[in-house]
C-alpha cells in the first residue's frame, strides 16, 4: 500500500524534526520531500526515533502502517507544532507521571491508535517520559519478553503491566498512579 498521498498532506504540517532510522528506507523515502532531518543509523531491524532539537520525543520499533499511520503523521504534526488535544485535567494527570513508557502494538490493531494517540502526546508536554512504541509483529522477541498476550498493552519502567485498551482519562490515571508508587519504591 502507498502512503504517498496521505504523507504528502502531512508533510506540510510537519517541520523542525528529525528522523533518524534504520531499515526503513522505504518509508522513509516518503518524508524526503518535507522539512525533515532524516539520519540514517545502524540497526539490524526497522526503527524510526523522533527529535525535534536534540530531545527524543519517541522511538517507533518497526514501521508505523495500516492502524498505526494516523497516530504516528499525527504525532509528528503535534511535536512540530508543540501542541497537545488533552483535556486540562488530562493535562494535569499527565505532568506526574515519569518513566519509560512501552506502549506494545501491531498494525491491524483496532485499539492500538486510541493508546497510541494518547500516549504520543506525553513526552510534549513531559520531559520525565520516555516513549517507546512496539510492533510486536517485528520484534516478536520483545513481546516474549515482556509477555504480551494481547495488544494494545504498555509497560511502565519495565516493571508495571497495564492493558492499553481503557479511556484516556482512566488509564493516564493509571500511569500516573503507578508510576508515583514506582518512583516511592525506587
Amino acid at each position: 500500500m502507498s502512503y504517498e498521498q496521505i504523507i504528502r498532506q502531512y508533510l506540510t504540517a510537519i517541520h523542525e524534526i528529525t528522523l533518524e532510522y534504520c531499515d526503513a528506507d522505504d518509508f522513509i523515502s516518503y518524508f524526503l520531500d518535507g522539512n525533515i532531518e532524516l539520519r540514517k543509523i545502524e540497526c539490524k531491524k526497522p526503527l524510526i526515533i523522533v527529535r525535534k532539537n536534540d530531545r527524543i520525543f519517541f522511538s517507533y520499533y518497526g514501521i508505523p502502517e495500516i492502524n498505526e499511520l494516523w497516530p504516528f503523521l499525527n504525532a509528528l504534526v503535534r511535536i512540530s507544532n508543540n501542541k497537545v488535544q488533552l483535556e486540562p485535567s488530562e493535562r494535569d494527570i499527565a505532568v506526574t507521571i515519569s518513566g519509560n513508557i512501552k506502549l506494545f502494538v501491531t498494525p491491524d490493531c483496532t485499539k492500538c491508535p486510541i493508546a497510541a494517540e494518547l500516549l504520543y502526546q506525553l513526552p510534549i508536554i513531559n520531559e520525565k517520559i520516555s516513549l517507546e512504541i512496539i510492533d510486536i509483529t517485528t520484534y516478536a522477541e520483545l513481546g516474549e519478553k515482556y509477555r504480551v498476550l494481547s495488544v494494545p498493552k504498555i509497560v511502565l519502567n519495565d516493571k508495571i503491566e497495564l492493558p492499553g485498551s481503557f479511556p484516556p482519562n482512566i488509564l493516564l490515571k493509571m500511569l500516573a498512579k503507578s508510576s508515583n508508587k514506582d518512583n516511592a519504591n525506587a
